[in-house]
C-alpha cells in the first residue's frame, strides 16, 4: 500500500484558517471601531445641540433678567409718582384747612373760657386753659365735634385751680417779705384747668351739623 504525506497540506489548511481567523479579527475591529466612531460622533453632535441649547437658554435668562430689572425699575417710578401725586393732593387737601381750623375753633371756645395754650403735633391739637366750670369744658367738647374740620375730641385732664382754696390776700398797701404789694383776688383764680385734645379732619372732613362750625 502506498503512503501519501499529508504533512504539507495539513500546514495550508493551518495557515489557511490562521489566516481567515486573522481576517475575522480584524474585520470584527474595524467594525467596532466604526460603531464606536458612530456612537462617538453621534453623542458629541446631541452634547453640541444640548451645549447650544443652553447657552441659548443662558441667553434667555439674561434678557429675562435684563426686563425685570427694567420692569422693578419701572414699578419704582410708579410708586415715586403716585407718592408724589398723593403728596400733592395731601397738600391740596390740608390747604384750606388753616383758616377754617382757626376760624371754627375761634367759634368753639365758649364765655367764661379761655385758653392758655394750644399745641399742634401732626393732626392732633392740644388745648390747655381755664373754664369756669366743668360743664363749659364739656361745652367746648361739643362745639369741638360739631366742626367740619375737628373731631374725636376727649378731656385729657381736668382739675381744680388750687390757688382757689388759698386765704385772699389782704388788699392794702402792706409789703410782703419779698417786698411786693400782694394782687387781689379775680374770679379766673376759681377756674377749672383742663386739657383738651381734637383729631383734625383734614382729608375727609365729617359732616358739618348745626351749631358751631361748618361750610365758611
Amino acid at each position: 500500500m502506498a503512503r501519501i504525506n499529508l504533512l504539507p497540506w495539513r500546514q495550508e489548511e493551518r495557515e489557511r484558517r490562521n489566516k481567515e481567523f486573522m481576517t475575522l479579527i480584524v474585520a470584527v475591529t474595524l467594525l467596532t471601531l466604526l460603531a464606536a466612531f458612530a456612537s462617538w460622533s453621534y453623542f458629541n453632535n446631541e452634547l453640541d445641540e444640548q451645549l447650544d441649547a443652553n447657552a441659548l437658554i443662558e441667553q434667555e435668562n439674561a434678557r429675562l433678567d435684563t426686563a425685570l430689572t427694567e420692569i422693578d425699575s419701572l414699578e419704582q417710578r410708579r410708586e415715586d409718582i403716585i407718592s408724589r401725586m398723593q403728596v400733592i393732593q395731601d397738600l391740596q387737601g390740608r390747604r384750606p384747612v388753616p383758616v377754617r381750623l382757626w376760624d371754627d375753633l375761634a367759634r368753639a371756645i365758649p364765655p367764661a373760657l379761655y385758653l392758655t395754650n394750644l399745641k399742634r403735633e401732626g393732626d392732633v391739637l392740644t388745648l390747655t386753659g381755664l373754664a369756669d366750670n366743668p360743664n363749659i369744658v364739656s361745652s367746648l367738647i361739643r362745639n369741638l365735634d360739631s366742626s367740619k374740620w375737628m373731631g374725636n375730641s376727649a378731656v385729657s385732664n381736668i382739675q381744680q385751680n388750687i390757688s382757689a382754696y388759698e386765704a385772699a390776700p389782704v388788699l392794702n398797701n402792706t409789703v410782703t417779705k419779698a417786698g411786693e404789694t400782694p394782687r387781689p383776688v379775680y374770679p379766673e383764680d376759681s377756674y377749672v384747668q383742663f386739657v383738651v385734645t381734637t383729631k383734625v379732619q383734614s382729608e375727609t372732613p365729617v359732616p358739618a351739623e348745626d351749631g358751631v362750625g361748618g361750610e365758611l
